[in-house]
């Protein structure tokens, strides 16, 4: 009995214990202030010496040649080079290398074209430009894999604009790329004045395969935007041409001819192109 009562008295004082300790509030680490430090990413420095997603865009120009062939009693025609502009935009991933050198995967699309062209006079002092002109009308278009490898340096140069020094990031880089275009241009030739009568038009539509090589320089600002100065050569393979040609010589008869060829060379076409993008 008495060993009964006493472990009854020790369970009472247990029990009694338990309830005072929970009605005391428990001290925890949140009840201790804590100094936290947040960083914010608008705010953190860009480092040229990671990996970065890529965007570009970029003006550029070329010269692509257009056959042609006609002996008029005015004027002969012969294949011409025609001068063409326009852009071109770019995505892809930077990957850092190490030892100051980096590599970049790209797709960009392209598209370069005659800009407001019209028909060029013949004849000095003639009002109505329908009786004698030549008129030359085209564009390329496509799509490129690009693979570049480029070496970082660090250069500090002086703002002229705001009368401060600038740190830049200069990337001399080379590259390559594959890919797939089309072309399609057109010439137009008439003559009717002074009893001479005749007119040529020509146009001519080539699928193409392209491969590319050539280099160029990054300038990048510590803020992540750059600007880019290069040249590459084009080298289009001519899988399928399509043309179709009307002559009308001075008083002969009139011809159509449509022709599709599959074993068309081309020379090798300087591309140049001048722009920017953001890297992120």
């Amino acid at each position: 009995m008495n060993k009964l009562l006493i472990l009854l008295l020790s369970l009472s004082s247990l029990l009694h214990a338990q309830e005072e300790s929970q009605g005391e509030t428990p001290i925890t680490n949140a009840d201790t202030p804590v100094m936290t430090t947040e960083v914010s990413q608008e705010n953190k420095p860009f480092d040229p010496r990671q990996g970065h997603w890529v965007n570009t865009f970029g003006f550029e120009g070329l010269k692509y040649e257009i056959p042609a062939e006609f002996n008029g009693a005015y004027k002969s025609l012969s294949p011409v080079e025609q001068e063409l502009w326009g852009g071109r935009f770019g995505f892809g991933k930077e990957f850092y290398l190490g030892a100051g050198f980096n590599t970049v995967t790209k797709l960009e699309s392209y598209y370069v074209g005659t800009l407001f062209t019209g028909k060029k006079n013949l004849v000095k002092n003639n009002d109505d430009v329908d009786l004698a002109y030549v008129k030359k009308t085209g564009n390329v278009w496509g799509i490129d894999l690009v693979q570049s490898i480029g070496f970082l340096f660090d250069m500090k140069t002086k703002n002229p604009f705001l009368d401060e020094w600038a740190h830049l990031t200069v990337e001399p880089f080379i590259e390559g790329g594959v890919g797939m275009g089309w072309a399609c241009h057109k010439l137009t030739y008439n003559y009717d004045l002074n009893s001479i009568s005749e007119a040529y038009r020509t146009r001519v539509c080539d699928n193409l395969i392209n491969t590319r090589v050539g280099g160029g320089v990054n300038l990048t600002s510590n803020t992540g935007y750059f600007l880019f100065l290069k040249a590459f050569f084009n080298n289009y393979d001519v899988t399928k041409r399509k043309s179709k040609t009307y002559e009308m010589p001075n008083g002969g008869l009139k011809t159509n001819v449509t022709d599709s060829d599959s074993n068309v060379n081309i020379d090798p076409v300087i591309t140049y192109s001048l722009g920017g993008g953001y890297k992120f």
